[in-house]
């Protein structure tokens, strides 16, 4: 190989990079348990089993345990000292599964107006995987906007700095579908978009809860978190927003699992989650655990129609304990950690040595790359050729370049 002229354009992509490395992925679940009042109180036979099988079932063919598990409808007495339930419930079933001290939760109370379904939002997370950075309450709780005030944790990856942060608000709007309650659910997502508008264009954000949206897309509380702005929300599971609460959409409803008719529960994204570094939606991993719309549109997710949890040995098991673990299913989606650029590491093991080198010969005068250059790493200043321009590059970060 020839040694081309070093330009400055060769020497600034070697610091900006050209190619994108994931690593790892964090699971995260949104599930409105639905104890404050008659779920999931201790004991509750199956809960575990739910929770092991979310673990269990493959996304995009990933299999892995909960990472992040955010939760709408806890008793009311979860907070207070020697007089808990659920989520020392949650914590301690999660921890006979995958082992002591594997996950805790975050004990920051949330605002309530108490009542019937009232019970409070709150967040479990696995210590081995993610650290909690803040928690924070988002406005309050009233008679007249939001019946348990918003939660919002800022989180982030094990192993990675402050560039793979990411929030994640919790939330459960007021039900029913009269215009009051309509009007106080409206409340609570300008509440929240303020918030997260503040954040500024770059946070990566996640939405997650029962959102009671009776009349599905056409709420207006609905359309204020779509709203254009740095919080700006995406729909992963219907980026084109023409969702109804019908049969064609049978496979996004979440409640309720004996007859499945309306989409309460989700994970909306800002724009960040979706083209910036750092915290990314892992494509085609959103999902409906237990309901892939293989059963008529109000039917019970635990039928003999039922195609769904295919890869999971007890899915006929869970699919029934999810008919009576709680009235709504989980919404289960895949993140990864998308590392800023790093020339010449090709196989992604965050150093650049003999096994990059190997790849690059590989690659090297044979390859013509589309004009991508996430999906042809060897092309390191992306001209979409592998030539002696990239083998200068290579060797400037070759046995020099630890990445991030």
């Amino acid at each position: 190989m020839s040694r081309a002229p070093i330009r400055m354009t060769f020497i600034l992509a070697l610091v900006t990079g050209a190619c994108a490395a994931s690593h790892g992925a964090i699971r995260v679940v949104t599930y409105n348990v639905q104890s404050s009042g008659l779920g999931i109180v201790p004991p509750n036979p199956g809960f575990d089993t739910v929770m092991q099988a979310i673990g269990n079932h493959h996304l995009a063919g990933n299999a892995q345990p909960i990472d992040v598990l955010a939760l709408q409808e806890l008793d009311g007495t979860q907070f207070t000292p020697g007089n808990s339930a659920t989520l020392p419930y949650i914590v301690d079933q999660l921890n006979a599964i995958y082992g002591p001290g594997t996950y805790a939760a975050d004990t920051l109370k949330n605002p309530t107006t108490g009542g019937t379904g009232g019970g409070p939002n709150g967040l479990v997370y696995n210590t081995t995987t993610i650290q909690m950075v803040q928690a924070k309450v988002i406005g309050s709780a009233s008679g007249s906007g939001a019946p348990r005030a918003p939660m919002r944790y800022q989180l982030r990856p094990i192993g990675y700095g402050t560039s793979a942060d990411f929030y994640i608000y919790v939330s459960h709007y007021k039900a029913s579908s009269d215009s009051t309650s309509k009007n106080r659910r409206n409340v609570e997502s300008t509440t929240i978009r303020a918030d997260a508008d503040a954040l500024g264009p770059s946070a990566h954000i996640i939405y997650s809860g029962d959102f009671n949206f009776t009349s599905g897309r056409s709420e207006t509380a609905y359309a204020t978190l779509f709203a254009p702005g740095n919080g700006k929300a995406n729909d992963p599971a219907n980026p084109a927003n023409v969702w109804t609460n019908t049969s064609t959409y049978r496979a996004l409803m979440t409640h309720s699992s004996t007859g499945c008719d309306i989409r309460f529960d989700f994970q909306f994204v800002t724009n960040a989650v979706l083209n910036q570094y750092g915290f990314q939606l892992v494509p085609g991993t959103y999902s409906v655990f237990g309901n892939n719309g293989s059963t008529s549109f109000g039917a019970s997710v635990y039928s003999q129609f039922s195609t769904a949890l295919p890869d999971l040995t007890n899915r006929l098991q869970v699919l029934q304990l999810l008919t009576t673990v709680s009235d709504h299913l989980p919404v289960v989606a895949d993140y990864a950690v998308v590392l800023a650029p790093c020339p010449g590491d090709l196989n992604n093991d965050r150093q650049v040595d003999d096994a990059d080198f190997t790849i690059f010969a590989s690659a090297y005068d044979t390859l013509e790359c589309p004009p991508s250059p996430a999906s042809c790493p060897a092309d390191l200043n992306g001209d979409t050729v592998v030539d002696d321009s990239d083998f200068v590059l290579f060797a400037l970060a070759y046995d020099q370049l630890i990445c991030p």
